[in-house]
C-alpha cells in the first residue's frame, strides 16, 4: 500500500507499519486497531508503546457520553512524514517555473531570503547567550539548529579561527542535484552566513569545499575568521 522509508523500515515490522496504515483513517482505540489486524490485544499494546516512545503515534482520552473516556491513539507529525512525500518533486517544478518566469538571478534572491528568515532564530538564540563574538560557541549553537533541520551535522575545530562544518545529510538532495548554485549556495551557505555573521561585520569567510550535491561522500563548509591587519 505504501513504501516507507528507509528509516522507518529498520525500526519497524510489518505490524507497525500496518498500524501506521490504519491510523491514517483516523483516530481509533487499541480495540479498533486489534480488530483490523486480527491479532492478539497485548501485541498491538506492545506496538503501540514502541510507536508512542519513537513519537510516531500519541494518545489522549475520549470522553463518552456513557461510560469510562475511551483512550483512543492517533498519528503524529512525525509518523505522517513517515509515508511518502513529493516535495523534492513540486520545489524542483516551482523552481523551474519561477527561473523561467523571472529569472535564475531572481529565484536565488528569492531563496537568500528564505535563508535569512531560518537565520533569525539562529541568530537571535546567540545574542540570547551572549555569543555574537564568540565563533565557536555560535557554531555550537548554529550545529544545534542544524540538526534540528535534518542535516546531521557536526563541527569541528581546525585550527586557530578555523572550523569545519560536516553535514552528512542534504536535507533537500534530489532539488540540489538541479539547481546545485541555489539550493547549496544561496540557501545552505546563506543560513550559516547569516547565523555566524549577520553584517559582515566580523570577518568570517564561509565556503562550501565538499558538496554532497556533486558527488561528495557529505557537504564541507570552512568557516574562517579572518585576521584583521
Amino acid at each position: 500500500m505504501f513504501s516507507f522509508n528507509k528509516e522507518h523500515r529498520q525500526l519497524s515490522g510489518n505490524t507497525k507499519q500496518r498500524i501506521l496504515e490504519i491510523l491514517l483513517d483516523g483516530p481509533m482505540s487499541l480495540g479498533e486497531i486489534t480488530n483490523k489486524l486480527q491479532i492478539q490485544k497485548s501485541a498491538v499494546r506492545v506496538h503501540l508503546e514502541s510507536l508512542q516512545i519513537e513519537d510516531s503515534v500519541e494518545s489522549s482520552f475520549k470522553i463518552e457520553r456513557l461510560g469510562r473516556p475511551r483512550k483512543i491513539y492517533t498519528l503524529t507529525q512525525k509518523g505522517r512524514e513517515l509515508f511518502p512525500r513529493k516535495y523534492d518533486l513540486l520545489l524542483s517544478l516551482l523552481l523551474k517555473n519561477i527561473t523561467e518566469t523571472n529569472g535564475k538571478d531572481n529565484v536565488k534572491k528569492i531563496m537568500e531570503s528564505i535563508a535569512e528568515e531560518i537565520a533569525l532564530n539562529i541568530r537571535h538564540e546567540i545574542k540570547k547567550n551572549g555569543y555574537v563574538n564568540n565563533l565557536e560557541e555560535s557554531l555550537k549553537i548554529f550545529n544545534s539548529f542544524s540538526n534540528e533541520l535534518g542535516f546531521e551535522s557536526s563541527v569541528t575545530k581546525e585550527n586557530g579561527q578555523s572550523f569545519a562544518i560536516i553535514s552528512k545529510n542534504c536535507i533537500l538532495h534530489k532539488v540540489a542535484l538541479q539547481h546545485q548554485e541555489i539550493i547549496c549556495h544561496g540557501l545552505h551557505d546563506r543560513i550559516i552566513q547569516k547565523s555566524i555573521d549577520e553584517d559582515k561585520q566580523q570577518n568570517i569567510r564561509i565556503e562550501l569545499k565538499e558538496c554532497i550535491a556533486l558527488g561528495d561522500n557529505f557537504s564541507k563548509h570552512t568557516v574562517v575568521k579572518k585576521q584583521n591587519k
